[in-house]
């Protein structure tokens, strides 16, 4: 027979590395904070405009990173965003690195929230359009207006609170039921 300690502990083992598993879920920061723009891919110089968006309104630190192998290094440059209600807006000036491959990294929340854009190409040695030239445009009219998408899977984030209440709940009723079969046995 087993003892009522070792069901307690066989019981617990699933909710711990459930629990331990939605805490760690990278899924929750990715709905959290977002980079927009610029893109990965970009080829970038002078000034670099970054923008995002973030729920909960918190500051967001910005910086720019070496980018290595895949891997993104120290921040060479770094500045702090305006943050107006949900969304944020900076620019880091890109005359302070030498040309090469970047990640553009936003850390929120002391740390808790990240999201990195990688593949950013700073080439500052791009010339700037001659004075006086000016490309053909074409007007449109009746002022087109764009609706932006709502995010997938944006009811996501509350699944985890979720899960994770159940889920104590869960080891609470477990835990009741083994101390009452223990009584009941041992009467």
């Amino acid at each position: 027979m087993i003892s009522h300690r070792l069901r307690a502990v066989v019981a617990g083992i699933p909710i711990a590395v459930l629990s331990t598993m939605l805490i760690a879920s990278p899924g929750f920061a990715a709905e959290s904070l977002r980079i927009s723009t610029p893109l990965a891919g970009s080829t970038v110089s002078g000034a670099l405009a970054i923008e995002g968006s973030i729920a909960g309104g918190s500051p967001v630190d910005l910086g720019l990173a070496p980018q290595n192998l895949g891997d993104c290094g120290t921040p060479l440059v770094e500045s702090s965003a305006t943050v107006a209600g949900d969304q944020f807006s900076t620019s880091i000036a890109t005359t302070a690195v030498p040309d090469g491959t970047y990640c553009v990294i936003a850390v929120a929340d002391a740390g808790r929230l990240s999201a990195v854009v990688a593949d950013i190409t700073v080439d500052n040695t791009v010339t700037e359009p001659l004075e006086g030239l000016q490309l053909p445009t074409e007007s449109l009219d009746g002022g087109t207006t764009v609706a932006a998408a709502p995010a997938p899977f944006a009811e996501l984030a509350v699944l985890g609170p979720l899960v994770l209440g159940a889920t104590a709940a869960l080891a609470v009723i477990v835990l009741g039921l083994g101390l009452w079969a223990k009584r009941r046995t041992a009467a």
